[in-house]
């Protein structure tokens, strides 16, 4: 029995890995930063903290206490809590807090109804100060 290799074969084998793996490199790097980090995506930003939901909820009252945000609705539960605010400006924003596991959970902010990463970024500051 004789075996031969066939280089076209193989051509297409390669081609068609390199065809279906090529986005996997940067989602693999997109996770990485996503895990620590913050993100911004969708106008909102995000972050994930190592806080129970009830830790990140009252230092998100607290924080917005310290910028003068009135807060105008606040929710929580067990795994999720949901913040309303308004600027002096008038201009409004969300806080969502959602459990990932029994002690990690993220948060989400909005400000606006397009997304002012400026303004979200200051209330993401003012909540840091407070865990």
């Amino acid at each position: 029995m004789t075996r031969y290799f066939n280089p076209t074969i193989l051509a297409v084998l390669l081609s068609a890995t390199l065809a279906t793996t090529q986005g996997c490199v940067p989602l693999l790097i997109g996770a990485a930063a996503g895990a620590g980090g913050v993100v911004w995506a969708k106008g909102g930003l995000e972050q994930n903290f190592d806080k129970s939901v009830d830790q990140l909820h009252r230092a998100s009252l607290g924080g917005l206490r310290d910028i003068k945000c009135a807060v105008s609705s606040g929710q929580i539960r067990k795994h999720l809590a949901k913040i309303k605010f308004k600027f002096d400006d008038g201009q409004e924003g969300t806080i969502n807090i959602k459990a990932m596991t029994e002690r990690s959970s993220r948060l989400k902010i909005r400000v606006g109804i397009l997304g002012d990463e400026t303004k979200s970024q200051i209330v993401l500051n003012a909540i840091l100060k407070h865990l």
